[in-house]
Protein backbone atom coordinates (compact mmCIF):
# COMPACT_ATOMS: atom_id res chain seq x y z
CA UNK A 1 0.00 0.00 0.00
CA UNK A 2 1.43 2.99 -1.29
CA UNK A 3 1.62 6.09 1.29
CA UNK A 4 2.60 9.47 0.71
CA UNK A 5 5.14 10.56 3.30
CA UNK A 6 4.56 14.24 5.36
CA UNK A 7 6.84 16.93 4.20
CA UNK A 8 7.96 17.38 7.78
CA UNK A 9 8.62 14.81 9.98
CA UNK A 10 7.29 15.03 13.29
CA UNK A 11 9.32 13.40 16.13
CA UNK A 12 8.08 12.84 19.81
CA UNK A 13 8.57 13.89 23.06
CA UNK A 14 11.36 11.66 23.79
CA UNK A 15 13.51 12.57 20.77
CA UNK A 16 13.24 16.35 20.88
CA UNK A 17 16.89 17.97 19.29
CA UNK A 18 16.84 19.84 22.41
CA UNK A 19 17.07 16.61 24.85
CA UNK A 20 19.55 15.16 22.45
CA UNK A 21 22.04 17.87 21.81
CA UNK A 22 23.38 20.92 23.84
CA UNK A 23 26.09 23.50 23.63
CA UNK A 24 27.59 23.59 19.92
CA UNK A 25 26.07 20.22 18.99
CA UNK A 26 22.83 22.02 18.99
CA UNK A 27 23.83 25.12 17.38
CA UNK A 28 25.70 23.18 14.36
CA UNK A 29 22.19 21.20 14.22
CA UNK A 30 19.37 24.16 13.99
CA UNK A 31 22.07 25.65 11.56
CA UNK A 32 20.20 26.66 8.25
CA UNK A 33 23.26 26.64 6.19
CA UNK A 34 24.90 23.29 7.42
CA UNK A 35 25.18 20.89 4.67
CA UNK A 36 22.42 18.10 6.58
CA UNK A 37 19.88 21.03 6.82
CA UNK A 38 20.68 22.06 2.98
CA UNK A 39 20.89 18.44 2.07
CA UNK A 40 17.06 17.97 3.64
CA UNK A 41 15.99 21.45 1.66
CA UNK A 42 17.78 21.11 -1.79
CA UNK A 43 17.67 17.14 -1.98
CA UNK A 44 15.08 15.59 0.46
CA UNK A 45 12.24 17.49 -0.15
CA UNK A 46 12.38 17.70 -3.56
CA UNK A 47 12.14 13.62 -4.73
CA UNK A 48 8.70 13.36 -6.32
CA UNK A 49 7.36 10.21 -4.21
CA UNK A 50 4.35 9.84 -6.65
CA UNK A 51 6.20 8.32 -9.53
CA UNK A 52 6.88 4.77 -7.27
CA UNK A 53 3.43 4.95 -6.72
CA UNK A 54 2.93 1.96 -9.66
CA UNK A 55 5.17 -0.15 -7.15
CA UNK A 56 3.02 -0.44 -4.35
CA UNK A 57 -0.34 -2.50 -4.08
CA UNK A 58 -3.37 -0.12 -3.71
CA UNK A 59 -5.44 -2.53 -1.63
CA UNK A 60 -3.04 -5.27 0.25
CA UNK A 61 0.18 -5.25 2.23
CA UNK A 62 1.39 -2.42 5.00
CA UNK A 63 2.18 1.39 3.96
CA UNK A 64 5.64 1.98 2.65
CA UNK A 65 8.71 3.59 4.13
CA UNK A 66 8.99 7.20 3.24
CA UNK A 67 10.78 6.92 -0.32
CA UNK A 68 11.99 10.27 -0.40
CA UNK A 69 14.13 9.78 2.56
CA UNK A 70 15.22 5.83 1.08
CA UNK A 71 15.55 7.53 -1.79
CA UNK A 72 18.25 10.72 -0.38
CA UNK A 73 19.66 7.83 1.57
CA UNK A 74 21.13 6.41 -1.42
CA UNK A 75 22.30 9.57 -2.83
CA UNK A 76 23.88 10.13 0.26
CA UNK A 77 25.57 6.46 -0.58
CA UNK A 78 26.39 7.06 -4.02
CA UNK A 79 28.00 10.19 -3.13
Amino acid sequence: MFKKSSGSSQLNIFTSPKTLFSGNSLKMYEDAHAWHNQFRKQVTMRIDENIFRPLYCEDNGTPNAPVRVLVAMMILKEA
